[in-house]
């Protein structure tokens, strides 16, 4: 099975039959439920720190820690194309949020490159001159809780006040963040603060 073109999960997926004891069958996560708790390296200093208000000399990020109501979090890899294409224009739809009355503050950006290493998550971002921080799941295991295989794919989370996010939205694939995805992220907001 070593010698299998597709390695071990290619022979795994092609003789399930062979496989000793169990199959765990993964569970991808939909709307409605709760985001995996994450704690990250803060890559960028003190402009990711003071975007997120994070306190002063933070090294790590953790979800529970984030003020803001809603995040839009964007799994890409730097190896992926239309990962790299969705980054350049999530960059200019950053600015618009931060612009919108209703969206600054309450609605935060970020990144998780999957399986990519801190150096080269901070090599992308600065080459492609990413505007949101940026962070990296290098062993995949943020990636893996959700239940994904494919990238890109973004979720949009809202704080539920007690340090755990629920999934409002997932976006799987290659998407433009245009002005119907900017109104359907401000409705979700009015929405939310709505119900408080």
């Amino acid at each position: 099975m070593y010698r299998y073109p597709a390695g071990f999960h290619g022979w795994k997926t092609a003789h399930p039959r062979l496989i000793d004891g169990v199959e765990m069958k993964q569970h991808i996560l939909a709307v409605g439920d709760t985001f995996p708790a994450c704690r990250v390296a803060v890559l960028n200093g003190e402009e990711d720190r003071e975007y997120l208000a994070l306190p002063a000399g933070s090294k790590w990020l953790q979800l529970s820690e984030l003020s803001a109501r809603f995040v839009l979090i964007q799994l890409y890899n730097t190896m992926c194309n239309d990962c790299v294409n969705e980054t350049k224009l999530l960059s200019r739809f950053f600015e618009k949020v931060e612009a919108d009355p209703v969206l600054s503050g309450r609605l935060k950006i970020i990144g998780l490159g999957i399986y990519d290493s801190n150096r080269d998550v901070v090599h992308f971002k600065r080459h492609y001159e990413v505007a949101y921080p940026l962070f990296s799941d290098k062993s995949g295991q943020i990636f893996e809780c959700l239940g994904q295989a494919e990238l890109p794919l973004a979720y949009l989370v809202r704080a539920e006040g007690n340090g755990e996010w629920t999934i409002e939205l997932i976006k799987r694939g290659y998407f433009v963040p245009d002005e119907t995805f900017l109104q359907v992220l401000k409705d979700a907001v009015i929405r939310a603060e709505g119900t408080d």
